[in-house]
């Protein structure tokens, strides 16, 4: 019985010592925190003042260089985007220029050219010839029913020539700059030709694109040398 009771006691003797060296500890923490608080602010105030002349210096600096940072992430992709829809939608125009070419040049020669010379002289050199179709009745005998008897037919008259040039485009077109991609003029566009066949039929193919473009995820192209297709990718 007094064996329980002693180790009871120095159980709480043991606890009740803790607490009070843990409050002991605390007391001086609190203490030296309060003794160094105005040395700390004193020490913080002489440094400010140590660099207040650099820091009124950088500070501007500073707030300037945050400002080209935020102008540059904020109004750079915006810029890119304002340029690439003017440059593209030059490009865009002389893609279906091209294609206009290249399905005139194909009536005439049955098949496409990858030759932008070859497709510029033929605008600025070529013609079609104008025909005039009429539809009609016309009265013939009939030998079987040995009378006069009616039938539709169609007439043709040639009325004369007109330049592809000037059938495809208004006047003054600059079609000699026709392989070039607008608006700066430097790259010429990559043209191919070809033909694909599409079932059991061989289709003539041909296809246009910017080799160099403002925005290298976004390449314009019009045509295609794998399929029968003459749109522009855009469209």
């Amino acid at each position: 019985m007094f064996q329980k009771i002693s180790y009871n006691y120095l159980v709480k003797n043991c606890r009740f010592e803790i607490r009070k060296i843990f409050i002991v500890m605390a007391s001086k923490f609190i203490s030296t925190i309060i003794e160094y608080k105005n040395k700390i602010i004193l020490s913080v105030i002489s440094l400010y003042e140590a660099y207040k002349r650099p820091l009124q210096i950088m500070l501007p600096l500073l707030i300037l260089s945050l400002a080209g940072w935020l102008t540059k992430i904020i109004i750079e992709p915006i810029q890119f985007e304002k340029e690439k829809n003017y440059r593209y939608n030059f490009i865009k125009e002389k893609l279906i220029d091209i294609r206009s070419a290249q399905l005139a040049f194909k009536e005439k020669n049955g098949q496409f050219t990858n030759s932008f010379d070859d497709l510029i002289s033929f605008v600025k050199l070529d013609s079609f010839v104008l025909i005039q179709k009429t539809d009609t009745l016309i009265q013939y005998y009939n030998t079987v029913y040995r009378e006069m008897q009616f039938k539709d037919t169609t007439l043709l008259d040639t009325l004369g020539k007109v330049s592809v040039l000037d059938s495809l485009f208004k006047n003054g077109y600059p079609i000699d700059s026709l392989a070039f991609v607008p608006p700066l003029n430097k790259d010429q566009f990559v043209m191919r030709a070809g033909v694909i066949n599409k079932s059991k039929i061989d289709v003539p193919v041909f296809e246009a694109r910017d080799p160099n473009p403002y925005d290298p995820q976004n390449t314009l192209i019009i045509g295609s040398t794998v399929e029968a297709n003459l749109n522009g990718n855009w469209q």
